[in-house]
Formats: structure tokens, C-alpha cells, sequence
């Protein structure tokens, strides 16, 4: 089997010749910092390196790397995604350093350290976060989600790509409707807004589903015939369970995100990989009546998230993207072989029947040391074949 193949047989829940592996993603990327040492270590040259994700500081692996890994999917990115970063040019607001994104809400880190010393930003100014009413929300500055300027080229591109390769083609996230509101509110008055003003969010989530459904029709009228994964994001857990009541969920996010991703189903035949960190497994079911095809991250670190346990209830439910290897504690700070050991287990439990594509957890953390990384993909493919 080719990459393709591959990919789209576990997406099916059939057993491909071997566990296809991802790297790159804004979910299944690596820092820049955690990059260059990597490249360094395996005296790789990449003469252009570039970040393809501002606000988490990803790097864009370089195509030899990706070789040396053995990496089955490929990224069809479009200029601009959830936070413009082209061009990127710091600027200083308050006590902040960073950006505002087409939402207009500030990416930032404090102004007193120097740039080389920040690894992430944050969304730290929040645009809708005095509003009152839902008219005020009706009525803000929205992003233009038909503006094709951000795919110039890029029909081009995907289809040499395809044409020309075997690799799954994947795009970044292209959708972020309840999580967008947690950076345009702040995170807690959207906790509370759910409860006491459930009005505010949906006007918001409304909002956020017109542009990505404009986004995507425009994207995927593009590209669409080229690829074969389309990404979401979502967050909705945290470490110890979901961030709200299941019947909050059912009654307010899960009609509006259910409509983004049945017009996804609409634009191309693709499948859809849903993003949401923590303990999702009360989601799962949910998830699957929704249309997504796969979830990502499998935080295996959270609770109820033990991969035999979501294989044995889920597995015939949904696609498993992820897991491969607790990015939290393991693969920073553990040994060689507690990574090997550790990637070894977690792939027994997935990969049974198909239906799991193997990526870190999350994405690799600027401190994490080459050696476990090298580790890590060594053991994926060590291990990957059924």
C-alpha cells in the first residue's frame, strides 16, 4: 500500500499493511526550538525554515525529515488559517507583544521578554469580551470567509502534489467555531456565558459558522478534489473531564458545529478530523453521529483515556489520530525505552481493525530532546506493521 491507501483504509476501519504515521499538523507539529535541535541531531540541513503556526511556533518539517520518519500524510496549507501570520511583524499593545488575528483578538506574550525567550502566545485580548447583547455581536467587524486571497496558488500546488506523490493530503484547521469564542470572549466568561447568557455564545458560534463555512466552500472549491483530510478544532476537555455539562454540549455547540461539518461532507468526499485536547471520551459517541471521522489528539494522560479502554468502547466508531506517546511526561522526560516501551503498548491497543493513525500527542514541546523524538518515530515504525 501506498500512503494514500493507507491512510484511507484505516479512515475505514480496515487493517492497511502498517499503522500510517502523521507529523506536522497544527496539532501534530513541532516547535520551532524542539525543530532545529532535531535537525541538528540527525544533521539534517533545511536551508528555509519557516513557522507555519504563530501563535504555537511550529516549525514546517522539512521534506527530508519527513522521509527520514517515514511520514504518510503531507500538508496542503493555506496562506492564512485561524491567525494570519505572513509577514509577521511584532507588535507591542500594553504590557503585550504579539498579533491580532482576522477575529481581531490579540495573540500575545509580555512585552519585557525578548522574542527568541517567547515559546508560545496567547490569546491575551479578548474583542467581544464586554459585549452585552447579541445584537452587538451581529453587528461586529467579521472576517470575510469568501476572501480568496489566502489560497492564491494553491490549486496549483495540491494538485502537482497529488499528481506527483502518494502521501494523504491533509489540510490544516479549517474550522474552530466553540473554541474560537473561548479567544473572543476569555475562557471563563464563556464557561459562564454558557449557563447565564447562552444567547451571547450561539450569536458568536453563528457568526463563527458563517465564516468557515464560507471559508471552506471557497477552499475546498479550490483544492477539495486534491485532498483526502480536512482538520477542526474544537477543544472541549480538559484533564479531568469535559469543561461542561454533556447537555450544555447537546443543547447549544452540538446543532451548530453538526452544521459545518455536514457542509464539509457536502463540498468533497474527505474525511474529517476532529481536534479537541483532554478527557473526550463522553464525546466520542457524539462526535461520530456528528460526521467527524476521526478525533485527535487521544490524550492518553487524561482521565478515561487509557487507549485499550477507547479502542475496545469506540474503536468501531471512530478513527484514533494521535496518541502515540504521553507528550506530558514520556516523551519530554522519560527514557529511551520507556518511550520505546510506552509506543510499543499504545500500539497494540490501536491498532487492531484499523481505524487509528499514529502522530504525537499534541505537539512536540520545545524542550523535548532529539534523542526521544528520533525514539519515538523509531519505535512507530518499528512497530507499525500488522
Amino acid at each position: 500500500m501506498n500512503s494514500r491507501e493507507r491512510t484511507i483504509a484505516a479512515f475505514d476501519h480496515n487493517e492497511p499493511d502498517k499503522v500510517p504515521i502523521d507529523l506536522g499538523g497544527n496539532v501534530s507539529g513541532i516547535h520551532l526550538k524542539a525543530y532545529k535541535k532535531l535537525l541538528e541531531y540527525l544533521e539534517i540541513e533545511d536551508k528555509t525554515i519557516k513557522t507555519y503556526d504563530f501563535v504555537q511556533q511550529l516549525a514546517v518539517p522539512c521534506e527530508e525529515l519527513l522521509e527520514r520518519f517515514h511520514i504518510d500524510t503531507r500538508y496542503i496549507r493555506p496562506l492564512e488559517g485561524m491567525v494570519k501570520i505572513d509577514d509577521f511583524e511584532p507588535e507591542y499593545v500594553g504590557k503585550y507583544v504579539g498579533v491580532y488575528d482576522q477575529f481581531g483578538v490579540f495573540w500575545g506574550n509580555f512585552a519585557y521578554k525578548d522574542l527568541e525567550e517567547i515559546l508560545y502566545y496567547d490569546p491575551v485580548i479578548h474583542p467581544l469580551s464586554d459585549f452585552k447583547t447579541a445584537k452587538e455581536i451581529e453587528n461586529y467587524d467579521w472576517p470575510d470567509g469568501k476572501d480568496k486571497i489566502p489560497f492564491k496558488g494553491l490549486r496549483d500546488y495540491a494538485k502537482k502534489l497529488r499528481e506527483s506523490t502518494q502521501y494523504a493530503l491533509v489540510t490544516p484547521t479549517t474550522g474552530c467555531i466553540y473554541e474560537y469564542t473561548t479567544f473572543l470572549f476569555g475562557f471563563t466568561k464563556v464557561l459562564r456565558y454558557l449557563r447565564t447568557k447562552p444567547e451571547l455564545i450561539i450569536a458568536a458560534m453563528k457568526k463563527l459558522l458563517k465564516y468557515w463555512t464560507d471559508y471552506n466552500i471557497t477552499f475546498l472549491n479550490e483544492v477539495g478534489e486534491y485532498l483526502d483530510v480536512i482538520c477542526i478544532n474544537g477543544d472541549l476537555g480538559e484533564q479531568a473531564g469535559p469543561i461542561m455539562n454533556l447537555k450544555i454540549y447537546e443543547s447549544i455547540i452540538k446543532p451548530i458545529e453538526r452544521k459545518l461539518s455536514e457542509k464539509i461532507h457536502e463540498l468533497a468526499d474527505l474525511k474529517i478530523n476532529y481536534h479537541s485536547c483532554g478527557s473526550v471520551s463522553l464525546f466520542i459517541p457524539h462526535w461520530a453521529e456528528i460526521g467527524y471521522d476521526a478525533c485527535n489528539p487521544v490524550q492518553i494522560s487524561a482521565y478515561d483515556m487509557e487507549p485499550c479502554s477507547l479502542k475496545k468502547r469506540f474503536g468501531n466508531l471512530i478513527t484514533f489520530w494521535g496518541g502515540a506517546c504521553n507528550t506530558q511526561q514520556t516523551l519530554p522526560f522519560g527514557t529511551l525505552e520507556q518511550i520505546r516501551n510506552e509506543v510499543r503498548e499504545n500500539l497494540k491497543c490501536f491498532k487492531p481493525g484499523g481505524g487509528y493513525i499514529a502522530a504525537n500527542i499534541h505537539n512536540i514541546t520545545a524542550e523535548v530532546p532529539p534523542q526521544n523524538i528520533v525514539t519515538m518515530f523509531d519505535a512507530l515504525n518499528e512497530f507499525r506493521n500488522y
